[in-house]
Parts: structure tokens; C-alpha cells; sequence
């Protein structure tokens, strides 16, 4: 019988049209593959996209450390015996100042061409959004095209990525009479603690972050069909002797002439600038070997290092020839922000204490216009968190108001209450409003890498 919980396997749900919307099984592989190839190509007249096909067969294999057979959300036409839509619903960690937070990451959002505007994918993030709260997380976030996650409760929250690209032309040139000082040599399963230690120890100054566990290490090692062009390959930065000084961390395929490197670290009392000239020359070599992800793909010729806003690499590259890249944003969902909010209570109550508002008692009413946030402190302690409603006939006003879903900015750190105040004119803060919320939500910094 089907269950009428949207996260229990079981669930069905007629849409009309002979369509059905439902979770996977083993047995929908095939279709899932035909949809993400056919819909995942630039180009109506390319071939069907192999290395999406090789991707969802390694998910889909219960295999994989963040998603399983039974993890999509599809629509199948009944009559035509095939999945018209699809997306899947992986696990990652988020560590928030400190605390872990389990958070649900949708990915590979497909709809045939002929299907779409019918509301599937608002159906699917339906399903997905109440298996993710019901198993615990505490958040959705997902990597996406301009604007259109907005429309399921979603916000640009949180730095995605940002960096610098080097051409290989400024790489300098090892002198006919050296040697290199530092190689590289492919990771092991050995070596996933002290690269867990290094990794750990990176992304150290960043208030946000990816927690990355020994298990998907293991993975990425060796997991990943290397078809699927995904996850990255992990190498040891080596001095002569052949200690272990360092690790880096490669994409498997390039896009275009670009080498992607997601991390790069050396341990404390050992000099990144010493170090770099010997790494971009091997990872050049590295990269020429590198193949693209499409067959005509040109020659290697860049590195893009996506290592967020800051990043103690980016000193060793200040010459003119490195161009400079922005972060994109991640979009990220908080279905119940009162439950987020005491979880990361210790944060806020740190904050508080390291503040002109230590020992602070009293009472914070965000104003949300369909709703809102009510915050009590009691000594420097946050005793109460709950929805709140501004009451129109002369009640409690409140002290600070965000448009829905704008608020997750602050939250997040990713814009701080001056810059929101600029761009959003519905954005405001009374003198006592603004000046704890500064303490409270001040601008952070972000690396959350996406684990595939």
C-alpha cells in the first residue's frame, strides 16, 4: 500500500496525464540515466551526455557515501514507461562556527523538454524537502542556475567557490641547473588522516565550511568511476626526502582549457611561497595530461584555484597575469529557523559574550512582513527562540525587518546588515536593532565545497 508520508519509499502520487510522482528504485536506472543524458547537453544536436550516465550509475550504486538507489525524486509516465523528471537527494555537513549540521543538497534538477510547465519539479522539492527534514537536517542547499531555486523557498545565502585562474604562461620555468624541490605523488588510503588534518587545518579561518569525513576520502579515492569526471583526485606534496609536507587536490576532467583545484595546504613551518613554484609545474604537467570533458576540448592552458574569497594562496599568485574571480552564491533553504537558531546557540551566546552586550538581557523581534522571529536573552543567554507576528493593533513592535527568505543573508554571513540595508530598501534596523544584530550575524567567511 502507499504510504501518504512524502519521505516513506512508498509514497505515490497521481499528477494527472498518466503522470506519477514517487521515489526511486533500483530498477529505474536506466530511465534516470536516459533523462539526465539527453536533457544534460548544450546543444540539441550533440551526443547523449556519458559522463551524467556514468554519475547517476555510481550513485544510484548504494555504493556512494551521500546518496543511494532509493534517494531520487522522479516523475514517470506511466503510459510511455519512462522518467520525465528527476532529482536526487544527497548528505552533506556543514560546519557553522564550529557546529556540524546536517543539511540536504538536491542536485541533477532535470525535466524533458516536453514535460516542463507542468509543476514536476515543484512536486520533486516537495518530496525531497520532507525526506531531508524528516531524517534531521537542518538545511537544503543546492548549486544552481540564476534565480529559479527561488521559487521553492530558496536564497543566495552562502559563498559557492570564488578564486583566481593563472595561465600556465606564468608559471616560472625551473633553471636548467635545479631540481625540484617538492613533487607530488597520488594520495593513498594511508595517507587519509594526515590529508584529513590538512584539509581540516585549511579551512581553519573559514567561519563556514564543508565537513569532509574519512569515508568520502575514501571515496574520492577510489570510488568515483573515472567516466563520471567527478569528485577530484588528491595528491601529496613531497619535499627530496620524501616527507609529507603538504596535499592538494585536482579535478579529474577540465572544462575547456581550465584545471579546476579545490584545496591546497602545507603544514605549519613549511613556506606555501617556497613550495608553489615546484606545484604549478607539476600540476601543469598534470593538466596537459588531463583530458576534457568533451572530445574537442582545447589544450590545457589555466588553473582555476576555487578556494573562496580568501585563501593563503591567492598571496603567492599576486602578479598581474592572475585574473581574480568572485564567489557565486550556494542557495540554501532553512525550513524551520527557530530549530536552526538553537542549534547554533552556542555561537550566538560566544558572540554575545566577546561583545559590548555581555551579560545582555532582553528581547530581539524581527520583522519578517509574513512573519517573524522573536529572540530572549536572559544574561547573556538565549532562553527563547520562536516564531513571531507582528501584531498590527498597537503591540510589540519590532526592532529590525527583512523581506522573507532575505534574512538567511545575514544568517549565513554572507552580506553583512549594512550591505543588505543598501540593497534592499525593505531591509531596516532601529539604533538598538542594528547594533546587536551586528554582534549577533557579522559578516563571515565561507568555503563549502560541494562533495559529488
Amino acid at each position: 500500500m502507499a504510504s501518504t508520508n512524502f519521505h516513506e519509499q512508498t509514497y505515490r502520487r497521481a499528477l494527472g496525464d498518466g503522470l506519477v510522482l514517487r521515489w526511486s528504485m533500483m530498477q529505474d536506472l536506466e530511465q534516470i540515466q536516459k533523462l539526465y543524458s539527453f536533457v544534460f547537453r548544450d546543444k540539441a544536436d550533440e551526443p547523449l551526455n556519458q559522463h551524467i550516465v556514468a554519475w547517476v550509475r555510481d550513485m544510484m550504486s548504494n555504493q556512494h557515501p551521500l546518496t543511494g538507489s532509493e534517494d531520487f525524486a522522479l516523475v514517470e509516465d506511466i503510459n510511455k514507461g519512462i522518467v520525465v523528471a528527476a532529482t536526487c537527494l544527497m548528505k552533506q555537513s556543514w560546519n557553522y562556527a564550529g557546529i556540524s549540521l546536517p543539511v540536504g543538497r538536491p542536485e541533477i534538477v532535470a525535466t524533458m523538454p516536453e514535460y516542463r510547465n507542468r509543476g514536476l519539479i515543484r512536486a520533486i522539492f516537495e518530496l525531497m524537502h520532507a525526506r531531508s527534514e524528516h531524517r534531521g537536517d537542518f538545511a537544503q542547499g543546492i548549486t544552481g542556475i540564476y534565480y529559479y531555486y527561488r521559487q521553492f523557498e530558496y536564497e543566495y545565502a552562502l559563498d559557492l567557490g570564488g578564486g583566481c585562474n593563472l595561465p600556465f604562461t606564468a608559471v616560472p620555468k625551473l633553471k636548467e641547473d635545479q631540481t625540484e624541490a617538492y613533487t607530488l605523488r597520488p594520495a593513498t588510503p594511508d595517507d587519509i588522516p594526515t590529508v584529513l588534518n590538512l584539509y581540516n587545518q585549511e579551512r581553519a579561518h573559514m567561519a563556514i565550511s564543508t565537513d569532509i569525513d574519512a569515508e568520502y576520502w575514501h571515496y574520492s579515492l577510489d570510488g568515483h568511476s573515472p567516466e563520471s569526471g567527478e569528485g577530484w583526485l588528491t595528491f601529496m606534496i613531497v619535499d627530496k626526502d620524501q616527507h609529507t609536507i603538504g596535499y592538494t587536490v585536482a579535478r579529474r576532467l577540465r572544462w575547456g582549457h581550465i584545471l579546476g583545484i579545490n584545496g591546497m595546504y602545507v603544514k605549519e613551518g613549511r613556506s606555501l611561497a617556497a613550495v608553489m613554484p615546484s606545484m604549478l609545474r607539476a600540476l601543469q604537467k598534470h593538466a596537459e595530461k588531463t583530458p576534457g570533458w568533451k572530445p574537442d576540448s582545447p589544450p590545457a592552458a589555466y588553473f582555476q584555484f576555487s578556494f573562496g574569497r580568501h585563501h593563503p594562496v591567492y598571496a603567492t599568485l599576486q602578479q598581474a597575469s592572475t585574473i581574480h574571480r568572485p564567489p557565486y552564491a550556494w542557495y540554501v533553504r532553512v525550513p524551520d529557523l527557530p530549530a536552526f537558531i538553537r542549534q547554533v546557540t552556542p555561537v550566538l551566546e560566544q558572540r554575545i559574550a566577546d561583545s559590548i552586550f555581555a551579560g545582555h538581557t532582553g528581547e530581539l523581534l524581527m520583522d519578517f512582513y509574513r512573519g517573524g522571529l522573536r529572540l530572549v536573552f536572559e544574561d547573556g543567554k538565549l532562553t527563547t527562540v520562536e516564531d513571531w507576528q507582528r501584531d498590527h493593533n498597537w503591540g510589540k513592535e519590532a526592532q529590525c525587518g527583512f523581506p522573507p527568505q532575505v534574512f538567511l543573508q545575514l544568517l549565513f554571513g554572507h552580506r553583512s546588515l549594512t550591505e543588505l540595508r543598501h540593497a534592499f530598501m525593505d531591509v531596516w534596523a532601529n539604533d538598538d536593532g542594528r547594533t546587536l544584530l551586528e554582534v549577533l550575524f557579522p559578516a563571515q567567511l565561507a568555503w563549502v565545497t560541494p562533495l559529488d
